[in-house]
């Protein structure tokens, strides 16, 4: 008997989904143990310390036993296969069926068990007004008109969903022929097979007409998603589908034709594409997941010749206006990380390898070409945040999203990528023409250069995805320090060693990082940077094991790693992210902190062990106050003035940075939120680094906050106030100290 309405609108499928997953798991156990029996079982039977009549009998059953765990395997997994077909078959259906019952409904009309709709003039007047329903109770004729409409839209929604599930059953009845592998009569391997390679043509079939300019069905669009959906996680299927399209060659043609559909040909459909575009970025991720298949080793050379091969995307191609470039084409790596941007859940072998396909067809010393991915047009920005016009920098931005991976790839010990980034790399992809006669080139860097990058350097340096919420404070593994150093490094001296490793005398960092093509990176670093505060205000106070100067490496210690930067490099590259002031902010309270971490741990024994936390305190404090003098923080000041007897508290003023913060004690945050309004006043009072007879000059306010912080510190922590005060006098004596230390970093260059 057939489905009826109230049997769908009541239908709880999850359990469809619930199976699904057990029979799915079940097929994980069987391969486990068809892996464990060929390893451990057959292989001991097999070697050549047994022979004889007992050997050959058995190795015949073993070869019979390995293949029924192989069938069993295979048939739990098509069985899941099925299940996921038909939750994701009804559940559309489902859906259907109830947007033609609301669609009734707020027509005003009254469904019933059957599906049948009745006019209730009550309802129409509600939601139609009372016009339109005296208009019905006058027409007899009308009302039943617009009773049939939406009994029949109901009603033919209720039949889809019923061949849907005929079909289904269909399919789950079928008894495939056995493989002729395990046991003669036990598990069949092909149940679900045969299904699956032909739900993946038929899926194939849609998005190739789409793709060559033809106009499927709604219908066939709808089972194309509901197929992808519901074989999203079966390699056979993924593989099936992409070699059903052609191939490396075939998806990226079929992406490229959605991405045209969704965002130029039919908006109005937009969504339904980027759903079918958002399956194929799933099915490849499934269908490469295993890198010792021969698909993966094929669709990899396919991607070596299709990804510098041009093809066509209305994106960068169609005439817009004060845009040039028009009938220009993209590169296929282009297209290729275009489409995984849509998706996730990669295998590390993907993402690595195409990561160095796509440096060698640019590196020049690899033999690529720096201008390969030029396209006349900065495609940056919201407009095109579904193109990826630098797909190294894009293939960066997926992998820190695994910032194991993250870490690996950009360790200095292990490769040269994050040098490379940093410094080889030409990041010029705007095509301005040719090159001048003078050998200079005229190309520019796009506004959302190093991007990837800088979330790359932030998931790779902390451990964390780029954005995550704010840990304790603590050091880092070998492979992270050694990032973050580099990083500082080659930005500041454009050295790996920094200042010793003679490529320059002067450090560079505030004024690159102030550059236009480095504003997205500027604040994942400046994240990355907050995770690294106990090694960045041990630098500055002295206190780092390095010392002031630095060292050109950093400490390994296990997870106990630090970098060992130079002071002035760390307050130069502090300075250049802070081009965007909330990531001062940031650093500072961060600062903050730390400090006041520091002076619980230390400022509550001998008066001389308070004087020498609280005096590095004060330099720490100064020569971060010094990099706030060079940046403006009036709109801040602003908003402190406003309210002024509100307290406003730093995290406050960073806004969506605030949840990156390191996480500390309610005696430090306290004593840390309590110096937020002065030391704003202290910042902005700081007089402008550009003479040395500026940086002599007083600052009230600083003193205040200074007071402020201890007077607070003393009485959350149930300390005298002379104690307070003591600390307090010891700090500012300090402070003017670190302030010509930010002079010396940002003025005088060393």
């Amino acid at each position: 008997m057939p489905v009826s309405y109230d049997d769908i609108v009541n239908a709880e499928l999850g359990s469809l989904e619930d199976a699904a997953k057990s029979w799915s798991s079940m097929g994980t156990r069987f391969g486990t143990l068809q892996d464990n029996y060929s390893d451990h079982v057959r292989a001991a039977a097999d070697s050549d310390t047994w022979s004889g009549y007992a050997a050959a009998g058995y190795k015949n059953w073993g070869q019979t036993t390995t293949e029924t765990y192989g069938q069993a395997k295979a048939e739990a997994q098509g069985v899941a296969a099925l299940l996921r077909l038909a939750h994701a078959t009804l559940t559309q259906c489902k859906k259907e069926v109830e947007a033609a019952r609301d669609a009734a409904v707020d027509a005003g009309m009254d469904v019933n068990s059957q599906g049948h709709c009745t006019m209730n003039f009550d309802k129409v007047a509600e939601k139609k007004g009372e016009k339109t329903a005296d208009k019905y109770r006058d027409d007899a004729k009308a009302k039943a008109e617009a009773e049939e409409k939406y009994t029949a839209d109901i009603q033919k929604a209720v039949k889809k969903t019923q061949e849907a599930d005929h079909s289904l059953k269909t399919d789950f009845m079928a008894d495939p022929k056995q493989s002729g592998k395990g046991m003669k009569g036990g598990f069949n391997g092909n149940i679900g097979h045969d299904i699956v390679k032909r739900n993946a043509r038929r899926t194939a079939a849609t998005l190739k007409a789409v793709r060559d300019g033809e106009k499927p069905s709604p219908d066939e669009l709808r089972e194309a998603a509901i197929l992808s959906r519901a074989h999203d996680e079966d390699p056979e299927y993924s593989r099936t589908l992409i070699n059903s399209l052609g191939g490396a060659d075939g998806l990226l043609r079929t992406h490229n034709r959605l991405d045209d559909l969704a965002y130029y040909d039919d908006k109005d459909h937009r969504k339904s594409y980027l759903s079918l575009d958002k399956e194929l970025a799933s099915n490849l991720a499934t269908a490469t997941r295993n890198p010792s298949t021969d698909f993966y080793k094929k669709f990899h050379q396919q991607m070596l010749k299709a990804g510098t091969k041009e093809y066509d995307l209305k994106a960068v191609g169609e005439p817009e206006r004060g845009r040039p470039g028009q009938g220009q084409k993209i590169r296929g790596y282009q297209s290729l990380v275009s489409l995984m941007q849509r998706g996730d859940n990669y295998t590390r072998e993907l993402l690595v390898d195409t990561a160095d396909a796509i440096r060698n067809a640019e590196d020049k010393s690899r033999g690529g070409n720096p201008d390969i991915w030029d396209l006349q047009g900065d495609f940056s920005g919201k407009k095109y945040n579904h193109f990826a016009a630098d797909p190294y920098d894009g293939m960066l931005k997926i992998i820190s999203d695994s910032p194991d991976l993250a870490t690996d790839y950009l360790d200095p010990d292990e490769n040269d990528n994050l040098e490379y980034a940093l410094k080889e790399r030409s990041w010029k992809h705007v095509d301005m023409g040719e090159t001048a006669p003078d050998g200079s080139d005229p190309d520019k860097e796009s506004k959302g250069a190093r991007e990837g990058l800088g979330l790359a350097i932030e998931a790779g340096s902390t451990g964390h995805e780029p954005g995550s919420d704010g840990e304790k404070f603590g050091r880092h593994s070998e492979a992270q320090a050694r990032i973050m150093h580099r990083t500082i490094n080659v930005l500041d001296y454009g050295h790996p060693e920094g200042k010793e490793g003679g490529e320059s005398s002067t450090g560079q960092a505030d004024f690159t990082l102030k550059e236009e093509g480095f504003a997205k990176m500027r604040t994942p670093l400046a994240r990355a940077m907050a995770s690294f505060t106990p090694d960045i205000v041990d630098a500055i106070s002295g206190d780092a094991p390095a010392g002031k100067p630095g060292a050109p490496d950093p400490q390994i210690a296990g997870d106990d790693s630090r970098i060992q930067n130079s002071r002035s490099s760390l307050l130069r590259v502090m300075r250049g992210v802070s081009e965007d002031e909330d990531n001062f902010l940031l650093l500072h309270e961060a600062s903050g902190r730390y400090m006041m971490n520091q002076l619980e741990a230390d400022g509550h024994g001998t008066t001389q062990a308070l004087e020498n936390r609280t005096a590095k305190i004060g330099e720490t404090f100064g020569a971060i106050n010094g990099v706030g003098a060079d940046i403006d923080l009036s709109e801040y000041s602003d908003r402190t003035g406003k309210n002024s007897d509100e307290r406003v508290y730093g995290y406050h003023l960073i806004g969506s940075l605030a949840n990156t913060l390191p996480v500390v004690g309610d005696v430090t945050q306290r004593a840390v939120d309590s110096y937020w309004n002065e030391w704003l006043k202290a910042a902005d009072n700081e007089p402008l680094l550009d003479t040395r007879e500026s940086i002599s000059a007083g600052n009230d306010e600083a003193d205040k906050a200074l007071h402020d912080y201890f007077t607070d510190w003393a009485q959350s922590s149930g300390e005298s106030k002379e104690r307070g005060e003591t600390a307090s006098r010891e700090a500012s004596q300090s402070y003017e100290k670190g302030r010509r230390t930010a002079y010396e970093a940002l003025q005088v260059r060393s």
